[in-house]
């Protein structure tokens, strides 16, 4: 009857931590701001746009690692930034705040993502080596391939907010 009970609390545990791995919420990076749909992107919603890989440096070891995701200027796009022969005028003066969910937040203007402007292959990684990005840096990572210090490599990305910096 004990050796039952035990089998059975078990089994209750087992099923509740079931329960709540599967009740947490998918991963998700809201984009927002002045003139733009508001945007909510998933995991899987990544998996379906054109991929980009990047190999880049790790300035502290010194290894190579092989990033995978999304450009910057795609997932803009898909939200209704203009970008290429759309943008003109004042909306070069257009700036993205990245932000992350420790606090830690950065700048790209317009032209530093626009592939009409810049060969800049900035990306929104959900990879690295070929798995997904573990809870350190995850689930999203801007990489900014070709930048001497990864100071504007956010991790743990959940918004990213469009704005002018000159007014109407």
């Amino acid at each position: 009857m004990r050796q039952r009970f035990r089998q059975l609390s078990l089994l209750f545990l087992l099923l509740s931590a079931v329960g709540i791995f599967a009740a947490s919420p998918a991963a998700q990076l809201r984009i927002s701001g002045s003139n733009i749909q508001t945007l909510e992107i998933t995991s899987a919603d990544l998996t379906k746009m054109p991929r980009l890989a990047v190999d880049v440096r790790e300035p502290h070891s010194g290894e190579t690692q092989h990033y995978e995701g999304v450009r910057l200027s795609d997932l803009l796009a898909k939200a209704g930034v203009p970008l290429g022969e759309k943008l003109r005028g004042r909306g070069i003066a257009t700036y993205i705040l990245v932000q992350a969910s420790d606090g830690y937040a950065v700048v790209f203007s317009i032209a530093e993502v626009d592939p009409a402007l810049t060969d800049n292959r900035i990306i929104l990684a959900d990879t690295m080596n070929g798995k997904p990005l573990g809870e350190h840096d995850g689930p999203f990572k801007v990489v900014v391939p070709g930048e001497k210090r990864p100071a504007r490599w956010v991790r743990m990305v959940n918004a990213m907010r469009v704005e002018s910096a000159v007014g109407p």
